[in-house]
């Protein structure tokens, strides 16, 4: 038999620090990371944002002590130079994905108490509401940082949380049940609430060519409905058809009319009638009036935190 192979995968470049942790004058103290790294620190300025960092350095040090003391941390390099740098004057924050925002906030905010770095740690969250609103909802809630998660909650709007074929999302592992819970309820109250727009128009000024179009006989008009003012019209079977099956899919998926675009051109393929001039009314509809009194709606449900 044949000797094994030796492993000839190279080996990981060593962690280079840069500008501002690299040695210079009034650096008072060294971070060394978990992996070997230095970074040369000011101890005023760690000690002003962190009281953890504040106590350790009035631990008093043995004689035989370096000028410049070293703190071991159990950071990595890479975690702990994006940490620094969403706090130290002269670096600029580094975070290009959520993990690694979640991991800043758990180092500075948890670990090391830097409440000062909330306000950037929030704006970089709310960069991920949309892309993945659950996840940001899982860490605003562990924060208890009510603004984000709010934003968070409205993006899972979008999303069909009270769909029961399809794998939990990974985000759901961060996630309490109590948390979870007053999401789902969330969902459901504004899923109400927009449904409860597509069975009455009672919010809608009537465009007038669905309406009162003179030349439209293509299509049968035996669902009258309740517009503002109580002005009271028929309309065509396909819009009647629309509105019935989009109250189905807010009832779900409360934010998602825009992005539900079968229903919209199943409507538009019925609606044939060349005499009548529906079509920029309906888009209008569909694309601005509706989305708006969702939006109201939406904003008169509190999430519950």
């Amino acid at each position: 038999m044949s000797d094994p192979l030796p492993d000839i995968t190279p080996a990981p470049e060593p962690f280079v620090t840069e500008y501002p942790f690299t040695k210079a004058p009034g650096a008072d103290a060294i971070l060394r990371s978990a992996d070997g790294a230095d970074f040369y620190v000011h101890r005023v300025i760690l000690s002003l944002v962190s009281p953890v960092f504040e106590t350790m350095f009035q631990l008093p040090q043995p004689d035989a002590a370096p000028a410049v003391p070293v703190i071991d941390v159990q950071e990595t390099s890479a975690v702990l130079d994006r940490a620094l740098r969403f706090f130290y004057p002269g670096a600029y924050p580094r975070a290009a994905t959520l993990e690694e925002v979640q991991e800043i906030i758990k180092v500075l905010v948890s670990k090391y108490d830097v409440q000062s770095v909330v306000p950037v740690a929030k704006q970089h969250l709310e960069k991920f509401c949309s892309a993945r609103p659950l996840a940001v909802y899982a860490i605003a809630f562990q924060h208890r940082w009510q603004d984000v998660a709010t934003l968070a909650a409205k993006e899972s709007l979008k999303l069909s949380l009270r769909t029961l074929n399809t794998p939990a999302p990974p985000e759901l592992n961060g996630m309490t049940a109590i948390a979870y819970h007053d999401l789902l309820h969330y969902h459901y109250l504004c899923g109400t609430a927009a449904q409860r727009t597509a069975y009455s128009l009672l919010w809608l000024d009537p465009p007038r060519a669905m309406v009162t179009s003179p030349n439209c006989v293509c299509h049968s008009r035996n669902h009258a409905y309740t517009f503002l003012n109580n002005a009271r019209y028929t309309v065509p079977e396909w819009f009647n058809t629309y509105l019935t099956s989009m109250a189905g899919v807010l009832t779900i998926t409360p934010g998602a009319i825009l992005r539900e675009n079968y229903n919209f051109y199943v409507a538009l393929g019925q609606a044939k009638c060349v005499h009548c001039t529906i079509y920029p009314e309906f888009i209008t509809f569909v694309s601005n009036e509706w989305p708006a009194k969702l939006a109201e709606e939406m904003d008169k449900i509190e999430l519950k935190f």
